[in-house]
């Protein structure tokens, strides 16, 4: 760990940094090391002044020259980060596992270190660790909300609602803690706490605390079932991102159309990999965390949580600048290195299922349906549908990040709607294409036949149904989706027709 005069320095040059005076700590540096160059603190400082310049490869190098030199606990971590930062999990997990091994680790280290954690799917190590930050530094705001938020992954509701109270009381403008509380929040909750938002209507905030002030706001009219004031804070809050994200639905669907005709033009050669993963897809809020739940009640299969890695690694043996394009697209049915790339998945999911058959909910990979079967051509595939309008209302109402790009989609209610359409088609080809493999699964069949439904998914995995299935809602098992209040309780009809709260508030031909 570092001494008292290393941490010091570290102060400093995260003063700097924090000042925008990247050169001035990167000078500093230099001149240190020109007196010393064994000194392994300024290899890590120059590390993390590289990576505040947007160079996270030489910032790697920098922390690989520091641990040649000192293997320090904080090294390993910050390497992790970075590892995560650029997609590559493998990577991150093993330094994330070298970190690990020491408790001598400041507040802001072991936040750092449970946010890892919950990215490489290691959500018990996550709380345990969010703790220990906490308890290192109560009165650090961010700390006290990643608390939170692993609390609600967690299902521990009580206890989230509890911190994220104190929060926003202690600090009134902190939007995304109103945000988390609202989700929570009962009827009673609700009033006072649209009382505390009113009071702030008049600050001014950023389009991102616009965003999620007046989707805090829309929440807590939802729980009083005003639907009118609900849909009016959703729409502003989607105003305030649509216009920053700049959508184009003829551009997605371009795309989806190319992809379709590629998968049936050009063939790719399949590995001969005993791997059986098990994968679920769908639009966001299609009922994809409510199959994986079911799904991972076997004993046959365990949970990997909503992995990004199928998306980074193709995208990384593709060399692309983005994940979904059509340059990405174009370079993808050609690469010979996606198949050797996703082996990397195929290790880091092993690893995280025990043994067990894994079970990948990221919603976003059917894009690279064929892609998966190609690497694993014995892997399961379970495509969620749902009602057109439900999924687009449910989407409407759900607050996105703006920086992910699978999300842009969600900003205006016209565009998610033409969003299902493109998604439709997608996952029909790939039934056809794959029979044995891709299995579409309607969440309004699921809800109304669950036992029959429920077999019939079992049989299509390879796996031994068994009536527990359905008791999916006892299993605390942690959950970082949007459903994860949903998911805790049993199978019911309430959502289904749930778009017709706010059918009169819509564009009358859009809903026909």
């Amino acid at each position: 760990m570092l001494n008292d005069t290393q941490q010091a320095l570290r102060a400093h040059i995260q003063q700097l940094l924090a000042n925008k005076q990247l050169n001035d700590a990167h000078y500093l540096l230099v001149q240190r090391l020109k007196q010393n160059p064994e000194d392994h603190v300024c290899y890590f400082l120059l590390s993390e002044v590289n990576a505040a310049a947007g160079d996270i490869n030489k910032a790697i190098k920098l922390l690989e020259k520091a641990l040649s030199l000192a293997s320090f606990a904080i090294y390993h971590l910050a390497l992790a980060k970075l590892y995560v930062l650029l997609g590559k999990v493998s990577n991150a997990a093993v330094h994330y596992q070298d970190a690990l091994q020491t408790t001598d680790l400041s507040a802001a280290d072991f936040d750092t270190l449970a946010n890892i954690a919950t990215r490489l799917g290691y959500y018990d190590d996550a709380l345990s660790l969010q703790k220990a930050a906490y308890q290192r530094n109560k009165d650090n705001l961010q700390i006290s909300y990643n608390l939170a938020v692993c609390y609600k992954i967690h299902g521990l509701f009580d206890e989230a609602k509890n911190v994220l109270q104190q929060l926003t009381t202690k600090q009134p403008y902190f939007y995304q803690a109103h945000y988390s509380q609202a989700e929570l929040n009962t009827d009673v909750d609700a009033k006072l706490h649209i009382q505390k938002l009113q009071a702030l209507a008049n600050k001014e905030k950023t389009i991102i605390e616009q965003q999620v002030y007046f989707h805090s706001l829309a929440l807590n009219y939802e729980h009083l079932d005003d639907y009118k004031n609900a849909f009016k804070y959703f729409a502003l809050s989607k105003q305030a991102i649509a216009s920053k994200v700049n959508y184009q639905t003829t551009q997605h669907r371009h795309f989806c159309q190319k992809l379709i005709t590629k998968s049936k033009q050009q063939a790719i050669e399949s590995s001969d990999s005993a791997f059986s993963p098990v994968f679920v897809v769908g639009m966001p809020r299609s009922g994809t965390t409510l199959i994986e739940k079911i799904l991972n009640q076997s004993e046959q299969l365990k949970g990997i949580g909503e992995l990004n890695d199928i998306a980074q690694l193709i995208q990384h043996a593709t060399q692309s600048v983005h994940v979904i394009d059509s340059e990405m697209l174009d370079k993808a049915y050609t690469s010979k290195a996606i198949k050797a790339a996703l082996t990397n998945y195929q290790q880091r999911a092993e690893q995280l299922s025990d043994g067990l058959r894994s079970c990948d909910k990221q919603p976003f990979n059917f894009y690279y349906i064929d892609f998966i079967l190609a690497a694993f051509p014995n892997a399961k595939i379970v495509c969620m549908q749902r009602d057109w309008r439900d999924c687009s209302i449910a989407n409407f109402r759900q607050l996105y990040n703006p920086q992910s790009v699978f999300h842009h989609y969600s900003f205006a209610i016209e565009d998610i709607a033409s969003y299902h359409q493109d998604y439709s088609a997608l996952v029909s080809h790939f039934a056809n294409k794959y029979p044995e493999n891709v299995f579409l699964q309607s969440y309004e069949q699921l809800v109304a036949e669950p036992t029959q439904q429920t077999q019939k998914l079992y049989a299509f995995c390879d796996l031994s149904w068994q009536e527990s299935c359905l008791s999916f809602y006892k299993n605390n098992a942690a959950s970082v989706t949007a459903s994860k209040k949903q998911i805790r309780q049993p199978l019911n009809k309430s959502s289904i027709g749930s778009w017709q709260n706010y059918a009169k508030f819509i564009d009358a031909d859009l809903f026909q």
